[in-house]
């Protein structure tokens, strides 16, 4: 028997979903070792962004990437009083939190640096990803933008500096749709990124960092979930059919294979109505 080409796609799709490498690139990539192992904890102060919008990484002063580890920590089986309808912890039985509530103009970083292999190739469509999930967690106090509460994730090949994923959003950003929390508290759904990488990136290290910062006058705080880095689908939060993605990524080769995807069913389309 011939099975139709949308079939088939839609097998190739299900595959990716049943993607066994849990947390491979990324070394503890789900915090199950109930601790940052593997990750690098620094930061410093949060004098204010940089210049105008949209800001970017240039945006962010060097104070606050510095060596000095800010407030981060992994959590179970919690409610956030602040975002109480975020599902934590997001992936097996630990999430980490980088930064915190407290205020005091501090930003915090976290990153890790890993060479794509092998194992970080989807069955599915021959080429390696990275997968991870993000919710963040802002106060709102209506400064300006500059001055604002802040994350920022970025994903980097070191070879060349090249950026592969990046979303930056300060508290009440305009067009960014945040969920009200408790008191002046705003915060994002847990974010499912999946960056599709280029074949010729296996072999190639990769850095990821995440930031989150206070506001620069330092009475209101800000911090980022994250969870589940590595090359495996991550799965919906649990109750929800999925998490929306609020910003596109920066992510060409995976825009690249969509478009070709919705080109091959448009021909199968096509071909079946002129048969």
């Amino acid at each position: 028997m011939r099975i139709p080409k949308p079939l088939l796609l839609c097998a190739a799709l299900a595959a990716t979903m049943a993607s066994p490498h849990a947390d491979a690139v990324f070394v503890n990539g789900g915090f199950e070792q109930n601790s940052f192992a593997g990750w690098t904890l620094g930061g410093g102060s949060n004098p204010g962004l940089i210049g105008a919008e949209p800001f970017t990484l240039a945006s962010i002063p060097a104070v606050s990437l510095g060596a000095t580890p800010g407030p981060a920590s992994i959590v179970g089986n919690i409610t956030d009083p602040r975002a109480p309808l975020l599902t934590l912890p997001r992936v097996g039985g630990f999430t980490a939190k980088v930064n915190d509530e407290a205020g005091g103009a501090r930003t915090t970083t976290l990153t890790q640096a890993d060479a794509i292999t092998a194992v970080d190739i989807d069955a599915a469509d021959g080429l390696p990803h990275i997968r991870f999930s993000f919710a963040p967690v802002l106060e709102d106090p209506l400064h300006s933008p500059n001055q604002q509460p802040y994350f920022y994730v970025v994903m980097k090949r070191v070879s060349d500096g090249a950026i592969l994923f990046e979303q930056f959003a300060y508290s009440g950003q305009a067009g960014v749709p945040f969920q009200i929390g408790s008191g002046s508290w705003k915060y994002l759904p847990f974010q499912n990124v999946d960056v599709t990488l280029a074949a010729g990136d296996v072999g190639e290290t990769v850095e990821l960092m995440v930031v989150a910062a206070d506001c620069s006058p330092t009475a209101h705080g800000g911090y980022v979930y994250v969870d589940g880095f590595g090359s495996a689908v991550v799965p919906p939060p649990s109750g929800a059919t999925d998490a929306p993605v609020f910003i596109p990524s920066a992510d060409r080769v995976g825009l690249g294979l969509l478009a070709g995807l919705l080109l091959v069913m448009a021909g199968v389309v096509l071909r079946r109505g002129n048969a």
